[in-house]
């Protein structure tokens, strides 16, 4: 099983779900993250597609962070979970992810959906459609993507988007083309997975709406096997957080101070978060490790080989040495 690290790239300051202890956002603190969990044996890192998430609106640049760690690293996999559609031109998109797979030998993976932050959309003055046209787009756009990391003279016409011999030279390093990873889970988006996708990511809000993943993961299957595709070949992943201590003493002080959280910035789910409902409503890995361990054997039972996990705890590495130390060799 591989455990990959979200990168703490914008401070949630007691108020956001995903790294509530961070205040502030510096390079510093960026990177002793990177390297405690390059240390710990971490498979990956990633980190996600915003602008100005969290209280202070403070947040890196995906793929400018990207090509950071791709100088920063030398064997870990690189991806945005995800990128959204929306915001970049899918033939720049695809230029911009075949430097980093450049720059970090061969390392890229492009995570892709279709964004969901109205008010982000917004302020940078980005067209924010309904979703059935972001969709749309997102399938779209797929396709010019896999043009441009294939085709010697990437062409297509189509109703969003039109590339035209878009030389995409030097040709990705990887062969025949960085893995492409989707994170969603609707009926439209698990079409949309079936038909492009190496990897399907689901993240909490994901998991939340609608039927149980079980439910999504069967249906991931039938359109798999629609689209001529074997369900093996494709890669599922979990986005997660995690809280781990060694002693049930030591979990229950940091949960004292951590929770309760907010939902998280979704407009469309308005909830809090305890540590008592944190497995029920987000599946939070909370407990010793053990009990991490054994939670993490739940997921992989539904077909999840992949964790990319955020630390609550974090930039307190704690919860990050104690996960390389006992959690991941327990499972």
């Amino acid at each position: 099983m591989q455990f990959d690290w979200m990168v703490a790239c914008y401070p949630g300051d007691g108020v956001h779900r995903d790294y509530p202890m961070l205040e502030r956002l510096d390079r510093e603190t960026v990177m002793a993250g990177v390297d405690a969990v390059v240390d710990a044996d971490f498979g990956g890192l990633w980190a996600p597609d915003h602008f100005m998430l969290g209280p202070h609106h403070e947040e890196y640049e995906v793929w400018t962070l990207l090509s950071a760690l791709a100088e920063r690293t030398d064997d870990v996999d690189l991806g945005s979970l995800v990128s959204s559609i929306t915001y970049r031109n899918p033939a720049l998109l695809a230029k911009m992810a075949t430097t980093v797979d450049h720059l970090s030998g061969g390392r890229v993976r492009l995570g892709l959906g279709c964004g969901w932050h109205r008010e982000e959309h917004a302020r940078y003055g980005y067209d924010f459609p309904d979703i059935d046209t972001r969709i749309d787009m997102l399938d779209e756009g797929l396709t010019v993507i896999r043009r441009m990391f294939t085709d010697g003279e990437p062409t297509f016409e189509g109703e969003h988007y039109t590339i035209d011999g878009a030389y995409n030279e030097p040709r990705p390093l990887q062969e025949p083309a960085p893995p492409i990873a989707i994170g969603g889970a609707g009926p439209r988006m698990l079409r949309v997975t079936a038909r492009h996708a190496d990897e399907w990511n689901v993240e909490i809000s994901g998991r939340n709406r609608g039927p149980p993943v079980e439910f999504k993961a069967e249906k991931l299957d039938e359109y798999l096997r629609e689209e001529g595709r074997d369900p093996d070949e494709i890669e599922r992943s979990w986005l997660a957080h995690v809280l781990v201590r060694e002693s049930e003493a030591a979990l229950a002080a940091a949960c004292e101070e951590i929770f309760p959280l907010p939902w998280g910035e979704e407009e469309d789910i308005d909830d809090r978060l305890t540590a008592e409902n944190a497995w029920e409503k987000g599946q939070m890995l909370i407990g010793t490790p053990a009990e991490v361990a054994e939670r993490i054997e739940h997921i992989r039972g539904l077909g999840f080989e992949k964790l990319q996990l955020m630390f609550l705890d974090y930039p307190d590495t704690t919860g990050i040495e104690l996960f390389g130390d006992e959690v991941m060799p327990a499972v």
